[in-house]
């Protein structure tokens, strides 16, 4: 592509694309943005209290980030705060900082930058055509494996506990049951149980929007036990005051300490932007097959990368496509950007609406929110259907397995790498049929020939070298250096016994 071309794409593809505008139902927009906000405030509070900063920082993530993606996007893919996200942001820093504290959260700023920069990074090389050969069920498995550690992360929340310090995350369960009595407190799960119990029995009643009813019985609960037994006897932790203010704008910091820690998190760095593209592109792909017909992945990598990048100037972290919001959205009737739009705007106006109460929701009811949300992301259709495929049984199970046991940043890793090798083994795979005309031997052959996959037939055609075989390539797509060499080599071989193998066509390069 010569470059003036080249530029001119990424021109179109940089700029927000508003002739969507020409198909919008502004009702049904209007309707699925509202629902939208709704649900996303007591995630968003979760999340931000999942990554370590104070809540108002996960409603900025609902705001900005998810304005930007959707502004930049040309779908109804709903962006903003991320489990998956949120956790390995989490995980990276605490290994530099202490959590909480004010280089804490410089710190997560920094990383959420350089997510936003290597995702922009990715768009400028084309990258969306690698995330259509990132395996389907390594995606679940990592879903899945998110899933258990949200929960075990909502542990001590859900209890009243401090935190843990465990290597494995079944520790947690067992440190709890063998000092349940002197360090649990009642209340604390009272108030974390009523909000899972609520939110389990109202998913079926109302599947999108059941999260939000969890957490209003919880904080019912959990506030009538603080006034009643007051803040020493009930031992319970309030969300506290959310400082909200309408253009949060910051500079992150990069001092020479900071360039240290970017230095050092480039891999985590890397892992976080591309799992987040992963997640936001299978959300896109599955609109581009059943809804939006001219969706651009392309235009998508870039709207999560620059929502990304600008995030820590207005005072968040990095975000994602949500595959719950995103579900809500479409399911409300939703099918263009203006969803998402609104759905930012409409946070703003609930946050300073509903701030006065949410200063007095307890944080057990936060924690099981948490829980409900890795439940949530446990989908057992999905896992019992994978699991009738051999290949796809086993890149979801070491992908669960390396999640929960040795870290998502890991887990990524290994979901790739057990994608590409599988992705490998079916394209190295060569099937031929033997026939015979007269005594002529005619072979089809059906795949693509190179070096992983030529070892079969190489053997079968040198195991008659004074025969006369005819062999069909018409089906063959690729044909590499490594088998170009062998069927000339053969060709020799059999030209020197007496025999001959003429090629139906000529392989291809």
């Amino acid at each position: 592509m010569k470059l003036g071309a080249y530029c001119a794409m990424l021109l179109r593809e940089a700029l927000p694309d508003l002739s969507w505008r020409r198909r919008v139902d502004a009702r049904r927009e209007l309707l699925a943005g509202i629902v939208g906000a709704v649900l996303v405030i007591p995630q968003a509070i979760t999340f931000a209290y999942l990554v370590g900063l104070p809540p108002e920082t996960g409603l900025y993530c609902a705001v900005f980030v998810g304005f930007l993606a959707s502004l930049f996007g040309n779908s109804p893919m709903v962006g903003g705060p991320n489990t998956a996200v949120s956790i390995l942001l989490s995980l990276t820093v605490m290994q530099y900082a202490g959590r909480g504290s004010p280089i804490y959260t410089e710190f997560v700023l920094v990383l959420s930058l350089m997510v936003g920069l290597i995702q922009l990074a990715i768009w400028l090389l084309r990258g969306a055509e690698i995330f259509r050969y990132f395996s389907p069920a390594a995606i679940i498995g990592i879903k899945t494996g998110v899933g258990v550690l949200l929960i075990t992360s909502a542990l001590e929340g859900a209890l009243g506990l401090s935190p843990l310090s465990t290597q494995f995350f079944y520790e947690k369960f067992y440190l709890a049951a063998v000092s349940w009595s002197e360090l649990v407190n009642p209340y604390s799960v009272a108030t974390a149980l009523v909000t899972i119990v609520s939110g389990l029995a109202l998913k079926r009643i109302w599947p999108r929007t059941y999260i939000v009813a969890a957490v209003i019985a919880g904080g019912i609960v959990g506030t009538a036990i603080y006034l009643v037994q007051g803040p020493i006897g009930s031992q319970l932790e309030l969300l506290g005051h959310v400082t909200m203010r309408l253009l949060p704008v910051q500079w992150p910091h990069l001092t020479p300490q900071h360039w240290l820690f970017m230095e050092a998190v480039v891999p985590s760095a890397i892992a976080i932007a591309v799992l987040g593209l992963a997640q936001s592109l299978v959300i896109a792909r599955d609109l581009k097959a059943r809804l939006v017909d001219d969706l651009d992945l392309e235009k998508e990598v870039f709207a999560q990368g620059i929502a990304n990048t600008l995030s820590p100037i207005f005072s968040t972290f990095a975000g994602s496509g949500s595959f719950n919001r995103t579900s809500v959205a479409v399911g409300m009737g939703a099918r263009t950007p203006l969803a998402g739009i609104i759905a930012a705007g409409a946070v703003v106006a609930f946050a300073f609406a509903l701030g006065p109460l949410l200063t007095y929701l307890p944080m057990p009811a936060i924690a099981g929110v948490l829980v409900l949300v890795g439940i949530g992301m446990i989908q057992g259709d999905e896992v019992r259907q994978l699991m009738r495929g051999r290949v796809d049984g086993i890149v979801f199970l070491v992908t669960l397995f390396t999640v929960t046991f040795l870290g998502l940043d890991v887990g990524i890793l290994v979901a790739v790498l057990a994608s590409a090798a599988f992705l490998l083994a079916g394209m190295s795979k060569v099937d031929f049929d033997v026939s015979h005309e007269g005594e002529t031997e005619c072979i089809a052959v059906k795949g693509n020939l190179f070096y992983a996959s030529v070892d079969r037939l190489g053997q079968h055609l040198r195991a008659h070298p004074s025969a006369c075989t005819r062999l069909d390539l018409t089906r063959v797509p690729f044909c590499d250096a490594t088998a170009h060499a062998m069927i000339c080599a053969v060709q020799y071989e059999r030209s020197a016994n007496g025999g001959r193998l003429d090629l139906v066509p000529a392989a291809r390069a």
